[in-house]
């Protein structure tokens, strides 16, 4: 098995260890990149429709305040253009179809019970440490309570429809049935945007997309590290002593003053660690699970929505696949639609057969866009938990009880092994933009260790 000496070994080939790598390459340090993957960019991927079509399955669209995504693109030559946005939002909800742009039609009970729960979860979350919620002084009791738990109260949120809407929200962000989310976990995400509604609505996060799309600019990324970057290498053992750490993958051994972990939690845990990690942080990792989503793009000639006035983004809580949205080509053609199954529907969807999972997709799309939804060019569908080097959806949520027990090791070091990763982030935490900061600010506390 082949040595390698370096000032500094990074696992983990995403935006957060490619962020981290270039940061210590570009201080002048000898880095080693590992990544299991034969490609980089982790929970980005581009792959290959039926009919030729290159698209997006992973991360993919950029928002505002997402300043270190949007200057890499500039950096790499990576252009961008707005989402399409025109036309009227769908509603498909108790059988029916509800257009509208701006404010949605579900009635003014409804909508006031929406505005007073996320303004209600916005205050609490605002009340709480922002780097360790953990220490607040109601810290036991919020995290003794589910997010669904507090949706699911009609003190909190007095609307059917807008309870069953929230949970079809919440669902979509940790793709998790949200009474497996902690309330004080889920906090954590809506800081790192400064409130819940950053993450759910789309004219904030989702207002670009990256022509070549983000897997792309993982690419270029990747390409400047050179020969720092090794693929199909993933890391089995971590060993470290007083003056070093040891990284043992499939092929490679690398010796080096410190390491970077940038993986997905569930991941992490399973590297051997010699010693054992702490207590606390091996649980956290082992606690730190990602949920289930698969995601469908759908192609068509071209985007026939619009010819109706729709925008193409859809909202269907009585579906099996909730949520959808336009991701076409800047020149609109072919017309491709972006959509979700999510928690246990993606569970139940994964063990059906292919054909009869499209069949259901297809007419969970036509029940909003009308009977040409039926007849695509191609469709391509993404089990992100049947990822071996993924294992679940975007982001790692937080179940009852594992913050206030655990938290304190949440981004601290163990040893020489320091963490990053978009679940590390404070800000933009869950999406690209939070891993890129995550791993500049990893690599600039491995700088100034000791």
């Amino acid at each position: 098995m082949e040595r390698l000496q370096a000032d500094y070994c990074v696992v983990g080939a995403g935006f957060a260890g490619l962020a981290a790598a270039r940061r210590l390459q570009r201080a002048g340090k000898l880095v080693v990149l590992l990544e299991a993957r034969d490609r980089v960019g982790g929970r980005v991927w581009n792959r290959t429709a039926s009919d030729g079509t290159v698209v997006s399955v992973g991360g993919t669209w950029l928002g505002k305040g997402q300043d270190r995504m949007f200057a890499l693109c500039r950096e790499f030559g990576m252009e961008v253009y707005s989402q399409y946005d025109q036309g009227d939002t769908v509603m498909h909800l108790d059988g029916a179809n509800r257009r509208y742009r701006g404010i949605p039609k579900i009635g003014i009970g409804a909508l006031a019970s929406l505005g007073l729960a996320f303004w209600r979860l916005d205050r609490m979350m605002k009340r709480l440490p922002g780097d360790e919620p953990w220490k607040a002084s109601d810290a036991r009791t919020l995290d003794s309570q589910t997010l669904g738990a507090w949706l699911a109260s009609r003190w909190n949120v007095p609307s059917a429809t807008a309870q069953k809407i929230l949970r079809t929200t919440m669902t979509t962000l940790f793709c998790v049935d949200p009474n497996e989310v902690s309330l004080l976990g889920s906090f954590v995400l809506a800081r790192g945007g400064g409130g819940f509604e950053y993450y759910v609505d789309s004219t904030i996060t989702e207002t670009h997309l990256v022509d070549g799309g983000t897997p792309e600019l993982a690419a270029r990324l990747g390409a400047t590290l050179g020969a720092a970057l090794h693929l199909s290498s993933p890391v089995r053992l971590i060993r470290q002593n007083g003056i070093g750490v040891e990284v043992v993958s499939d092929r490679l051994r690398v010796e080096a003053r410190r390491v970077i972990v940038a993986t997905p939690p569930s991941l992490a845990s399973r590297i051997e660690y010699d010693p054992a990690l702490p207590a606390a942080k091996a649980q956290l990792l082992r606690r730190m699970v990602s949920g289930s989503i698969v995601r469908g793009i759908t192609i068509y000639d071209e985007p026939f929505w619009r010819d109706g006035s729709l925008s193409g983004l859809s909202v269907a809580p009585d579906l099996p696949v909730p949520v959808a949205l336009d991701q076409s080509p800047r020149s609109g053609k072919p017309g491709i639609i972006s959509s979700y199954m999510l928690g246990s529907q993606a569970v139940k969807a994964a063990s059906l057969d292919p054909a009869a999972r499209r069949d259901i997709w297809l007419k969970a799309l036509a029940a909003r866009y009308g009977a040409r939804a039926l007849s695509p060019t191609a469709h391509l569908e993404t089990d992100w938990a049947a990822q071996e080097w993924s294992l679940g959806g975007m982001i790692a949520h937080f179940a009852p009880g594992v913050l206030t027990n655990y938290g304190h090791a949440f981004r601290e070091p163990a040893g020489r092994i320091h963490w990053a990763g978009s679940e590390c982030a404070t800000d933009m935490h869950g999406l690209m933009e939070g891993a890129v900061r995550s791993g500049e600010r990893t690599a600039d506390q491995v700088l100034n260790a000791a």
